[in-house]
């Protein structure tokens, strides 16, 4: 994932694209985004779950009804996190990141970083992609996420905690608004 590819996802709107609907909706402490683009004569339909934000690190997921859907595919949950103009991110590129649930379950990522041409700092990291659904599963489950940096020369650091709280609701919309079903099979 490049960082032109990320911002255009956490952006949610391509410019050259004008949008044809856009629809918000809050659960808990999640929020849903569905918003229509047109190109031409094609209308493709992106909708977004994610918590976090307004100066704070964001736990997103993206699909669009264009994309293969359960059982064959499933949104994958992204962290991402920028710094003010010359900070580093807690999270380093390449760097291993814990997803940790309640202090229960656990899944591995690495983050992808970098500066952009603005010399804003910027990092993502994601599940491995064999994990993506178990992990859907977790965040259905946990009252919250904890995402850890690893550090081979020390114990972990506690970079965010996103809550759980409403994620199911918001995960359901978000889905069934792109017309892919909701139910994540065991």
């Amino acid at each position: 994932m490049n960082f032109r590819h990320l911002m255009g996802a956490v952006g949610l709107t391509v410019l050259a694209l004008p949008a044809a609907a856009d629809h918000y909706w809050e659960y808990g402490d999640w929020r849903v985004n569905i918003t229509d683009e047109t190109a031409g004569q094609n209308v493709r339909r992106y909708c977004r779950a994610s918590t976090g934000g307004d100066g704070m690190p964001t736990l997103w997921l993206e699909f669009s009804d264009g994309d293969a859907g359960p059982p064959h595919g499933y949104p994958t949950p992204t962290y991402s996190t920028s710094a003010p103009r010359g900070y580093r991110t807690q999270v380093g590129n390449a760097q291993g990141v814990a997803f940790v649930f309640d202090q229960q379950g656990t899944f591995f990522g690495v983050a992808e970083g970098g500066i952009d041409e603005e010399g804003i700092a910027w990092a993502a990291a994601s599940p491995r992609w064999q994990d993506v659904k178990n992990m859907l599963l977790w965040m259905k489950a946990a009252s919250q996420m904890e995402v850890r940096a690893l550090d081979a020369y020390r114990a972990s650091n506690q970079v965010y905690v996103a809550s759980m709280n409403g994620f199911t609701a918001a995960y359901g919309k978000m889905m069934d608004s792109c017309g892919h079903l909701i139910e994540i099979p065991r």
